[in-house]
């Protein structure tokens, strides 16, 4: 019985890392403005919105701003074609609405995963390292079943992005606000379909990245536990 509830617990930390490292890494790339610039300079969308780069920098501040909680509506105005309008429509301001949740629960998954995965490292440190070093052994085998996890992922996505894209959202959204219209919202013009292949891509790089870096540390210690 002993056995089986380590080895539970050690899966279920396994998961709660795997979260951790996922929206960890979701949150580097989206709430980064450097990378916003960059795709607004590199895909013309000054050219399709009507905002410059000025405008458009504000409006994902407040965007972002909005979608963890530090702002209460996504009312607001900017210079669009010269003229200064309220930037996003009814249906825009919408849809943003279950984004906003959709951020907020991924949100709160991390803190908790970080919490819980911390926590049960340090007990294991302290009253029970042959269980932390049989967690951090374990690793190794988990990952690869992440790595297939996310490999199978990406080359979907990879494969016909626009289908799994559609998909991703009949199974998230319980509406069809989503499907916005690029000649009447600003909305899909800031972020057409290129942003989400390339921040998916770059997300899944990173948390391909972090999985290395854990578990290096995990062989370090290990490695060092031995001497």
């Amino acid at each position: 019985m002993t056995n089986l509830l380590k080895n539970t617990g050690f899966v279920i930390l396994y998961i709660m890392l795997f979260i951790l490292l996922l929206f960890t890494s979701l949150q580097v790339v989206v709430y980064n403005d450097s990378y916003f610039q960059w795709h607004y300079t590199n895909h013309g969308i000054e050219e399709s919105t009507g905002m410059n780069i000025d405008e458009l920098m504000i409006v994902t501040d407040k965007m972002m701003d909005y979608l963890i909680d530090k702002r209460d509506s996504l009312d607001m105005e900017a210079t669009v074609n010269g003229q200064i309008e309220e930037v996003f429509g009814q249906r825009e301001k919408l849809h943003m609405v279950d984004v906003k949740d959709l951020f907020l629960s991924g949100k709160l998954m991390r803190d908790i995963s970080f919490l819980a995965v911390l926590l049960a490292l340090i007990a294991m440190y302290i009253w029970k390292k042959e269980w932390l070093k049989s967690w951090l052994r374990g690793l190794g085998k988990f990952f690869i079943v992440a790595f297939v996890v996310i490999g199978l992922v990406g080359g979907l996505f990879a494969s016909d992005f626009n289908k799994y894209f559609t998909l991703f959202h009949q199974i998230f959204f319980s509406n069809d606000l989503w499907l916005l219209n690029p000649k009447t919202d600003i909305l899909i013009n800031m972020v057409p379909e290129i942003f989400f292949f390339q921040t998916t891509m770059l997300i899944i790089g990173l948390f391909i990245i972090s999985i290395g870096l854990v578990l290096a540390g995990a062989r370090l210690y290990l490695s060092k536990s031995r001497l």
